[in-house]
């Protein structure tokens, strides 16, 4: 059960640098049939609840454990009380070992880079590294409504929202599974982490390597519990153009092209 990817289309019409753009926080992690969902959500609030604002629940009120009716996945929502301008939410996906596709407990922070008690370099630098080491997840990003208008080949202010005129996308469309949750990434976005298994899977170039091509060129890279942070942009405002010269630079680097 593959998550819906936001375009966060309301927000970036008619905005050329799209200063304004929501920003969201993305952890993916792979379910474990042997952990309840039950069991999970407690582990994440446990630990969410020892972190501060705005990405942690400490002081806040928990959410309790959801109910998937008679539905496969199931949702809550969180709220740290010296937040107002960042929501919380949090999905998990039915335990069953039938199930054919794979599935995915997902952790998700959306926020304006705009609002005044948003301080953005600590959130990527110091807080969400930190929720990383709580969630465990297989891959994180900071997503940026730009994916779908460089999948394209296309401008945000031209993108059609449908087929892509990208030759190398189409060429890869045609394989395989495009996407951090799939078979080969395509587009990194300005903040990312991998596990072992997803680097393994979607990176082409071994750790140390990496480290020393990252080296002067990445803004951070950490090695955290499980795995590898990389800030390959900090700027709250990146612009489609710095986003686009982001890809260009860093892809190769990682093997991706």
């Amino acid at each position: 059960m593959a998550p819906h990817y936001l375009d966060f289309i309301n927000s970036t019409k008619g905005n050329k640098e799209m200063k304004k753009v929501e920003r969201a926080i993305r952890l993916y992690r792979k379910v474990n049939v042997n952990e309840t969902m039950e069991e999970r959500h407690k582990k994440v609030m446990e630990g969410l609840s020892k972190l501060g604002a705005p990405l942690g629940l400490k002081d806040s009120e928990i959410p309790e454990i959801p109910d998937f009716g008679t539905e496969l996945i199931c949702f809550y929502d969180a709220k740290n009380i010296k937040t107002k301008g960042v929501s919380i939410e949090g999905s998990y996906d039915w335990r069953d070992k039938r199930m054919l596709s794979a599935c995915w407990d997902e952790l998700r922070y959306e926020f304006k880079i705009t609002y005044k008690l948003i301080d953005y370099k600590k959130i990527i630098y110091d807080d969400l590294p930190k929720v990383i080491n709580v969630f465990d997840p297989y891959v994180a990003d900071l997503y940026v409504a730009y994916n779908g208008a460089y999948e394209e080949g296309r401008t945000p202010e031209t993108r059609t929202y449908g087929e892509s005129i990208n030759p190398e996308f189409l060429k890869l469309k045609e394989n395989c599974n495009i996407g951090m949750l799939g078979d080969v990434l395509f587009t990194l976005s300005p903040v990312m982490y991998f596990n072992e298994e997803s680097y393994n899977k979607l990176i082409k170039v071994p750790k140390e390597e990496l480290l020393e091509r990252l080296k002067g060129k990445a803004n951070e890279v950490l090695l955290l519990e499980k795995g590898i942070y990389i800030i390959f942009n900090d700027k709250a405002d990146i612009t489609y153009e710095e986003f686009v010269e982001m890809n260009n630079i860093f892809k190769p680097l990682l093997g991706l092209i």
